[in-house]
Order: structure tokens, then sequence, then C-alpha cells
């Protein structure tokens, strides 16, 4: 009669699917590590974006005061400061390229030129210029930034917008200056 043995099972055979479970606990926590870093990198492009309207404003903000210093007479008239709603611009603009013009007709020129390039550069960029020469100017730049609404308008001079206008994601970004 034979003699079986009875083995008990090698190492290497009671280890059988651990290795697999291991490979997908890995492969489980890899992959909500690349949804992490997935939604950090769009986040990082919003507030990315919201930095570039901001930087743009800046510097549409001190183009007008630029504009306002090299027409001093025109500032001191009043001909730069705006009562109209946001998302106007001016009827025309003042042909000065073939005729001298008064330093009225100038200030007409750069807001119109300064509203026109605002509203190239930013989605919904439009600008008002309120003050006086001696108390000093603000210089306010409108924008819609991308977002939830929650801080919608906080800079914003209510009496700006036209009665029905959204003001859900328009962001004011206001400067003040003597020229």
């Amino acid at each position: 009669m034979a003699f079986i043995k009875n083995r008990l099972p090698s190492s290497r055979n009671r280890q059988r699917g651990v290795g697999m479970i291991e490979v997908l606990i890995s492969i489980t926590i890899a992959s909500f590590a690349l949804l992490g870093l997935a939604g950090l990198q769009v986040t990082s492009l919003k507030y990315q974006k919201t930095a570039q309207f901001r930087s743009l404003a800046s510097q549409y903000s001190a183009d007008m005061a630029d504009r306002m210093r090299a027409n001093v007479a025109g500032a001191k008239l009043g001909s730069y400061v705006t009562t109209d709603t946001y998302g106007a611009l001016p009827a025309s603009l003042p042909n000065c390229a073939s005729a001298a013009c008064t330093p009225d007709k100038v200030a007409q020129a750069d807001l119109y030129n300064w509203r026109q390039a605002l509203s190239q550069a930013v989605a919904g960029g439009w600008g008002e210029v309120s003050g006086t020469l001696t108390g000093g100017f603000v210089v306010t730049v409108y924008f819609n930034e991308p977002g939830d609404g929650s801080a919608a308008g906080a800079n914003c001079r209510a009496a700006a917008f036209a009665s029905g206008t959204d003001k859900s994601n328009i962001r004011c970004f206001s400067t003040t200056f003597l020229p």
C-alpha cells in the first residue's frame, strides 16, 4: 500500500490572489490621486484667469490715469467724468487726426478708445471715471469674472447698471489718483 504523505501547501501556493488585491488597491489609490490632481489643475486655471482679468483691469485703470495726466486741461473741465450706464460707448469718436481738437474732444476720444480697448481685452470690459481735480478722480474698470457670483459687484457703483442688468459675475476695480 502506498503511503501518501499529507503535505502542507507551500507558501507560494497559499499566497494565491493576494498580490492581485494589492495591485487593485494601489490602482484605486492612484486613481483618486490623479482625480485630485485634475481638480487642482482646473481650479488653478480658474484662478489664473481671474488673476489675468484683475491684472488687465489694473493696467487699463493706469492707462486712463495716464491719459488724464496728458490732458490736464480736459480733466479740469470735467470732460473725463462719465455718467452713462454699464456697457454704453460714446456715440462717436471725435476726429482729432485731421483737425486740432479741444481738450474736451481729446477727452471724448480718450474715453471712446479706452472703452473700446477694455471691451476687447476682457469679458464684459467697461469703465467709468468720477471725481474732481481737487478731490481726486476714481477710475473704475468693470469686467465679467467667472465665478460663483457670491461677491457680485462688491465694489461696483449700483447706479452704473441699467435696470435688468445681470450683475452676478461683474467685478469692479477702482483706482483713485490725482492728475
